[in-house]
């Protein structure tokens, strides 16, 4: 279970992340795709939405932690409770995109090390266990996905995530000083 320091050091590193963010997506894929390039035809040719789509869901994913251990009891609506969208999430990856669920480690491999990379001495062992545990639950969320039936709730979710991840990397990147760089204001009002 992540707790409030997990959620303090997943926060903080991501700070660190949010001004390299389209650094750091080029390098998750560029990792996954040199230590597993049967994965590579499971995307189009152009990498560019799909690189867009993974920073705003990890911001989407550090926005969600804001709440603390003692808030989890309260009510949450449904496009912005972190379960659910990953459970959604999982539903789409295996209904729609045909993702191998072997595929969730070879993800997270190449997760951590984008942020051993990026991070560098800043990745200590505690904040990789952090990140390592934050996946985990991830995966684990988005594979209970592929059993869920509502295909609707699936994709709407998905769009309201899409919007709450350019929200919150917006916020994020502002907060950093970083708010003049495009990636960050694509979409967001």
């Amino acid at each position: 279970m992540l707790n409030d320091a997990h959620k303090k050091l997943i926060q903080d590193s991501w700070r660190m992340v949010v001004p390299v963010a389209d650094t750091a997506a080029d390098l998750f894929y560029r990792r996954l795709f040199e230590r597993y390039p049967q994965y590579r035809a499971l995307f189009g040719d152009d990498l560019g939405s799909q690189k867009k789509k993974l920073i705003r869901m990890l911001a989407f994913i550090v926005k969600a932690m804001d709440w603390m251990d003692a808030q989890w009891k309260e009510e949450v609506p449904p496009e912005r409770d972190l379960m659910l969208v990953v459970v959604a999430m999982g539903r789409r990856h295996s209904d729609i995109y045909k993702i191998p669920d072997e595929s969730y480690a070879a993800v997270g491999e190449a997760l951590l090390w984008t942020f051993d990379y990026a991070l560098g001495e800043a990745f200590t062992e505690e904040v990789k266990n952090a990140w390592a545990l934050t996946y985990t639950l991830v995966a684990k969320a988005m594979r209970m996905g592929s059993a869920v039936v509502d295909r609707n709730a699936a994709v709407n979710s998905r769009e309201f995530a899409q919007k709450l991840g350019e929200e919150a990397l917006f916020q994020q990147a502002k907060a950093a000083g970083h708010s003049d760089d495009p990636l960050y204001l694509e979409g967001v009002p």
